[in-house]
């Protein structure tokens, strides 16, 4: 049996914030678009603000009237993984099998790390050394799959630890609503609620043949998962630094409209895609691909193979024709992202080539010596707003698909 962790930093986008600015503690707190674009959108927000309805999804407008004290601050991605980094450093000092979710969630195996405890007394010391030593706090679910321990972290909120066991699963997990289930969206709760599937016990009492006949392989795991039989690993550390893809995306502070605007974003996001490209040492790509939402939030991809390259120029270049190629009818542009795969260490280059790469090498250079705006190329100046807004794709160094 497997002893695995779920660490949830607490409100870490607004928590960061109150680390940087300590005079916001105990205020209502969100991270979005400026004050002054009505079209801002709130990506988080902190308890105090929560208890107005200020949650992610409202515009900075609608939360400014929900909440007229509220603190509404710009994203600094930048320094959100600066502090992710430094609590992910922390988990891996007790296990060598630390697999990030997210920016503000990881799983951590210590089914062999006994020299620091049993695993409640772990999640404990890691609760505590994150408060103490970083500032920020976080709530644990231990369980012997990754299902409940993602369910678990969930349960109690803020800094607390949550033990699910094979003795107590059925009491601690059935009788939740079925939208809680680690793995159920809102079309599948739609769905599963349609069958009558209210709860994650009604999901395990459910006959499981025809879960697979009417949802394929994910009605099975997802039967599984709701009893208990999710056998899924956290992977290895080591095995995470050399990725399958590298990508990023980024939400606009409003819908964009203007083909100067959406060519310019693929710009900036195809810079930041490279970056993280040099940082792991991958030398080129075969395959790029966009992902694209629309002002109605429906998400749209489309990808081809390319020449072999690592340039950020070609990469922005191709995602643009992916996008007015395939998506030009859509209204209004809510976010963008590009993708990069097929990835091959050994590729030889030509010269021509070689000298492509080295414009982004140097400019990632300056930048890490200067700063992120000490360089930019001519045509992101031509829109101030959007580049700014777009300063946030330049997230975690380490970050990877």
């Amino acid at each position: 049996m497997r002893d695995i962790l779920h660490c949830d930093l607490n409100n870490f986008y607004a928590s960061c914030e109150c680390l940087i600015n300590p005079e916001l503690k105990g205020k209502p707190v969100a991270v979005g678009g400026r004050e002054e674009d009505r079209h801002g959108v709130v990506v988080a927000s902190n308890y105090e603000a929560k208890k107005f309805g200020v949650r992610c999804g409202v515009t900075t407008y609608q939360a400014k009237k929900l909440c007229p004290e509220i603190v509404i601050c710009e994203p600094k991605f930048e320094v959100y993984n600066k502090y992710s980094h430094q609590v992910r450093k922390i988990y891996e000092e007790y296990s060598d099998r630390v697999e990030p979710f997210s920016i503000d969630e990881c799983f951590i195996d210590v089914t062999h790390s006994k020299i620091f405890g049993s695993p409640e007394k772990i999640a404990n010391e890691i609760r505590e050394r994150v408060k103490k030593e970083i500032g920020l706090t976080i709530s644990v679910g231990v369980s012997f799959n990754k299902t409940f321990a993602k369910i678990g972290s969930d349960l109690k909120k803020p800094d607390a630890t949550t033990v699910i066991t094979k003795e107590n699963f059925k009491d601690k997990v059935w009788s939740l609503p079925i939208g809680d289930m680690f793995g159920v969206g809102r079309k599948m709760k739609e769905k599963l609620l349609r069958l009558g599937i209210n709860t994650i016990g009604d999901l395990a009492k459910f006959d499981k043949r025809y879960l697979v006949s009417e949802f394929g392989k994910i009605g099975e795991e997802l039967y599984n998962k709701a009893n208990g039989l999710d056998e899924e690993e956290v992977k290895l550390t080591i095995e995470q630094t050399s990725p399958k893809s590298i990508g990023n995306s980024t939400t606009f502070y409003k819908d964009l409209t203007d083909k100067k605007e959406i060519e310019l974003a693929f710009i900036v996001i195809a810079e930041s895609v490279v970056e993280r490209m040099i940082r792991k040492n991958i030398k080129t790509c075969k395959t790029v691909a966009i992902v694209v939402r629309d002002s109605d939030l429906k998400f749209y991809q489309k990808q081809c193979q390319i020449t072999p390259c690592r340039n950020s120029e070609v990469i922005s270049k191709i995602a643009k024709k992916l996008f007015f190629d395939n998506f030009s009818y859509l209204r209004g542009i809510r976010l963008l992202g590009i993708s990069v795969s097929g990835f091959n260490e050994d590729e030889q280059l030509s010269f021509f080539t070689q000298e492509d790469k080295k414009v982004d090498e140097v400019m990632l250079q300056i930048r890490e010596k200067f700063g992120h705006n000490s360089i930019r190329r001519g045509n992101t100046l031509n829109n101030e707003k959007i580049s700014s807004a777009l300063d946030r794709v330049q997230l975690d160094k380490n970050g990877d698909d």
